[in-house]
């Protein structure tokens, strides 16, 4: 692999390890999860002069469209999704005491609105998405369009969210627009932490936890 591709890879798919480990172990999501924050934070820290700029030229719009994003994943849940499989690691103020709950929540906040939103948009928009146009992506300039390459990385970022695929598609044409719109990686980060970090904290509010459920393995 192009080492300059590192940066944008080596985050995603030490994330995704760490998934594949989780799987073994779903009811300890949990406690799991600020070891993943950890370190794949530190790794994106590590990388961070490699990486372009992540500074967005549009902030309070980008927040608008990550606001738009939550209220389409929300608002069409109950539409287009159906979990037919138990869910879990639901309510963490009912797995844990409150004190050791709202520090795993933090850690979850602070994962899903800071670190994801980073690793995913370096390796979706910023590498694959140009990838898929030039072999050499870093000659592709940010935000380039082209049918094929938009609409595969719309199709793989989707794949990655199981059951709720069909809600990702729908967000991920949004993001993608905008990355389009824009050109900037910055934009598209903050509109997907907006997003994340809205959600977290609708979860929370709503006493609705679904989302930041996992889906338990069938029995064997």
């Amino acid at each position: 692999m192009d080492k300059r591709a590192l940066p944008f890879v080596v985050p995603f798919l030490l994330f995704a390890v760490f998934l594949t480990v989780e799987g073994y172990f779903p009811a300890q999501h949990y406690l799991l999860y600020p070891v993943k924050t950890v370190v794949v934070g530190a790794v994106l820290l590590w990388y961070g002069r490699a990486l372009p700029s992540l500074r967005p030229t549009a902030p309070l719009l980008s927040a608008v469209v990550g606001l738009l994003a939550l209220v389409l994943w929300v608002g069409l849940d109950p539409i287009l999704v159906h979990y037919d499989q138990p869910l879990i690691g639901r309510n963490p103020f009912q797995l844990y005491p409150p004190a050791e709950a709202w520090s795993l929540f933090a850690f979850r906040l602070l994962g899903i609105a800071l670190v994801v939103p980073v690793m995913e948009e370096l390796f979706w928009r910023g590498f694959l998405m140009r990838w898929l146009i030039r072999e050499d992506f870093t000659q592709v300039p940010m935000g380039t369009y082209r049918p094929l390459s938009f609409f595969v990385t719309t199709a793989f970022f989707a794949s990655v969210h199981d059951k709720e695929w069909p809600l990702a598609v729908i967000v991920g044409l949004l993001y993608g627009g905008w990355f389009i719109r824009t050109k900037n990686l910055g934009n598209i980060i903050t509109a997907h932490a907006v997003t994340n970090l809205l959600l977290a904290l609708y979860c929370l509010f709503a006493n609705d936890w679904h989302f930041l459920s996992i889906i338990a393995p069938p029995p064997k």
